[in-house]
């Protein structure tokens, strides 16, 4: 108590902390939904290491940093690690990987710490989670990732903090709701008598009636009552009926925190044939395309650059196979773009690059940009003498019958031309 992370409104039996934020991802269903969509949406997506090169983009596959992404440790998958980053750094506002090294020094292996062991005092970080202890932890020894915290440039913020009286909102209609389906999934039955009963009496009225009556399985008996009492039923009032609509208003608080669009986790009540699928695809292009830019500044600062500061590698998550599903305007769109090179165009779709790609061509004559500059400067210059198209064509009909250079005769294609495109043929 006193932590910003516990709340006594919802308090749970037998746990000391129930709302710290690992317990509220338990028990809080849309944060668990929420948590666990973003974990496998990233842990999907390959995270290959490349070689700096602006063109052919090569896979640095026997790079060690590929090698220790894929297999992180001997008890995890680099899929797993994934799951558990995410999940953590969602949960928490923060994740570790703790580098262990061996005796030349050398990155082994990555495992991950979790948020509530870790702490950092003066004299660097430390971890206790109650089984295992590590004092003085290099900060070179961390990949940390963290989401902002306006208290501190150390440590996350946890993104369930800003949504606790959201939460606390849900907890309380949870429990309205178990409580009114234990009790008969009805509202409250009082009964009403002209004389004033004994205590003997009253207790021992209610006993019977919550014993004959009360619970889901009870709904429906038939209640006999005695001595002129009579029975009134409690109706709820109209605001008080909307706990539906205010559980509805809890769950999209949760995706608005999380920035998830709700179809995408099926809720659908304002999704039509229109948006959803738009929706769906905003999900990657908008919440993870913000989201993985952090993990892989975490990854280049605090792995690559301090493990193998000279190389020039560098590790990217690859979003091409989750939008792939507007290929066709993908394509069209690349056909358009005739400000762009062939190379470029490949380098969108991580083809490897193929010699004289890296020029842009124009469709009107399908020649090259500088070719064309070419003959444009020399028609410009002073005293150029250049071919009418009328000879343009009969000179290229002549040499498309000739086997080589070699059988060309110079008279057979001068032959019925002006004089002027003789003389500039011989040239």
């Amino acid at each position: 108590p006193g932590s910003p992370t516990y709340s006594p409104k919802m308090s749970v039996a037998g746990l000391a902390y129930p709302t710290e934020s690992s317990q509220m991802s338990r028990r809080q269903l849309w944060v668990h939904i929420l948590v666990n969509k973003l974990a496998k949406a990233h842990a999907r997506l390959p995270f290959p290491v490349y070689e700096h090169d602006e063109l052919n983009r090569p896979k640095a596959d026997k790079h060690p940093m590929t090698a220790l992404l894929a297999k992180p440790n001997p008890a995890m998958s680099a899929h797993s690690l994934w799951i558990w980053t995410s999940s953590t750094r969602n949960t928490y506002g923060e994740a570790f990987w703790f580098k262990a090294r061996d005796r030349r020094g050398q990155v082994t292996g990555l495992y991950p710490l979790t948020p509530t062991g870790m702490s950092v005092e003066d004299d660097g970080w430390h971890f206790d989670n109650g089984r295992l202890r590590l004092r003085d932890i290099a900060r070179e020894d961390l990949v940390i990732f963290k989401g902002y915290n306006p208290d501190s440039l150390a440590r996350g913020m946890s993104p369930l903090e800003p949504l606790r009286a959201t939460l606390e909102n849900e907890w309380a209609a949870r429990a309205a709701t178990s409580s009114f389906w234990q009790r008969g999934a009805r509202p409250a039955l009082f009964l009403k008598h002209d004389k004033n009963l004994s205590d003997a009496a009253l207790r021992r009225l209610r006993a019977q009636v919550d014993t004959m009556h009360s619970g889901a399985d009870a709904t429906g008996s038939t209640m006999i009552l005695e001595e002129g009492m009579e029975p009134h039923v409690a109706t709820l009032s109209a605001e008080e009926a909307q706990y539906i609509e205010t559980r509805k208003l809890n769950r999209e608080e949760v995706c608005a925190a999380f920035d998830v669009p709700p179809p995408v986790v099926h809720i659908l009540d304002r999704a039509t044939f229109s948006n959803i699928t738009e929706q769906m695809r905003s999900m990657y292009r908008d919440t993870m395309g913000g989201i993985l830019p952090e993990y892989e500044a975490a990854v280049e600062t605090d792995l690559r650059a301090v493990e193998w500061a000279g190389d020039g590698v560098y590790a990217e998550f690859l979003m091409d196979e989750v939008l792939r599903g507007a290929f066709e305007a993908r394509q069209d769109a690349l056909a358009k773009a005739s400000h762009m090179t062939i190379a470029e165009k490949r380098k969108m779709e991580n083809l490897p690059f193929i010699d004289g790609t890296d020029r842009i061509f124009l469709n009107t004559a399908t020649l090259p940009l500088d070719a064309i500059d070419a003959v444009t400067a020399a028609e410009s210059q002073p005293g150029a003498r250049t071919l009418g198209a009328d000879v343009v064509r009969t000179v290229m009909g002549r040499l498309g019958w000739q086997p080589s250079l070699g059988d060309v005769d110079p008279a057979q294609v001068a032959a019925g031309l002006p004089d002027e495109a003789t003389s500039v043929l011989s040239e």
